[in-house]
């Protein structure tokens, strides 16, 4: 692989800049490692695969792990959940783990075409002979 299914330049054009390029980068690399091992665990060639969907997959992919926040907005980084109420005057913030690893979704590997169908054969008369 020469490069992440996603650019830094499609990531922000979906999501908006980040505070960090150089984290963002990681994680697209990140993301785009597991996916493509992934898709080899499965017997998928990626080549073979839409360009456009494995950059959305990706994108989708380092979306849930980028830290949210940053010098653009008032949330603090790793910041999951805020709670605001007008009067008088409370702010909430939920953390969770900023950076965490990439975990490939059972709609990414839909939207890629990919399923976990399963072969067998079971004898339904319950006799041996079948």
């Amino acid at each position: 692989m020469d490069q992440p299914y996603c650019t830094t330049e499609q990531y922000t054009a979906r999501y908006g800049a980040v505070a960090d390029l150089d984290q963002l980068e990681e994680c697209l690399w990140d993301s785009s490692r597991l996916l493509a091992a992934e898709l080899g665990r499965r017997h998928v060639d990626p080549d073979a695969l839409d360009e456009g969907l494995l950059m959305q997959a990706c994108r989708q992919m380092a979306n849930r792990v980028m830290p949210s926040g940053g010098p653009a907005t008032a949330i603090p980084a790793g910041v999951t959940q805020v709670g605001m109420t007008g009067g008088p005057y409370t702010r909430q913030y939920t953390f969770s783990t900023p950076y965490g690893s990439p975990k490939v979704t059972q709609a990414e590997l839909s939207l890629l075409g990919v399923f976990a169908g399963r072969a067998g054969w079971a004898a339904l008369t319950g006799d041996d002979d079948g």
